[in-house]
């Protein structure tokens, strides 16, 4: 029978070296990327919807059913309304 020890049976094994650069190296000198998110105009309007405070329909009805009895435009709400609008115009 044959004794094989490999291609080169003359060369004796040889320690392996260390590579000279090491991942750690590369990682720290290539840029980082950022993730980053964008919300669109949609998303923030559906998200001011949901802060939107439901209808009160109780209040609804009865200032709806004031309006067609003619009772709910006073001299006082009108006042109220011009006040509150003159604030809003002139800050």
């Amino acid at each position: 029978m044959i004794d094989v020890n490999g291609v080169n049976p003359a060369a004796v094994p040889q320690p392996v070296a260390p590579v000279a650069s090491t991942h750690a190296e590369h990682a720290a000198a290539a840029p980082v990327a950022q993730d980053v998110i964008e919300i669109s105009t949609a998303a923030k309007l559906a998200a001011m919807v949901r802060d939107i405070p439901d209808v009160r329909t109780d209040l609804v009805a009865r200032v709806k059913a004031q309006i067609q009895a003619g009772t709910y435009e006073t001299p006082e709400r009108i006042e109220k309304a011009i006040d509150g609008l003159m604030a809003d115009l002139l800050g």
